[in-house]
């Protein structure tokens, strides 16, 4: 069975990125080049399942080169996205990894996540390990 494959448009539009992120990602060997090359380059699953997780450790504030490692390293995104139950209403709610530093990690709720609080608990954090 074929996988789908997507023109450099068609993949900008199903990730929700611009063609010159693609072009980006793949200079800086962020994504995996397209499997022709040339005016008719194509796409596959594999390059849009890169871009998802790529923009995943993006929401965790991982710079690009922090991300590059991770692919290189055969990092599969399992640590992005954590689902958890609410066992009263059961209702299931999105969780995203924030690294504070290597080996100490902040879990936030997606549907209460406030970008700014969250970065202003992150430094307080590094500031209180730093003084451990």
């Amino acid at each position: 069975m074929e996988k789908t494959k997507y023109k450099i448009s068609e993949l900008a539009e199903v990730a929700g990125v611009t063609v010159r992120t693609i072009r980006y990602y793949v200079s800086k060997g962020l994504l995996t080049p397209p499997v022709e090359d040339g005016m008719y380059s194509m796409y596959s699953e594999a390059n849009l399942k890169e871009l998802k997780l790529i923009k995943a450790y993006q929401e965790q504030y991982l710079p690009l080169d922090v991300i590059r490692e991770k692919l290189l390293q055969g990092e599969t995104g399992d640590d992005v996205d954590l689902k958890a139950i609410d066992d009263q209403n059961e209702t299931e709610f999105l969780y995203r990894k924030v690294l504070v530093i290597p080996g100490v990690e902040l879990n936030v709720r997606e549907d209460v996540l406030d970008k700014e609080k969250v970065e202003v608990l992150v430094n307080y954090m590094k500031k209180i390990i730093s003084n451990i």
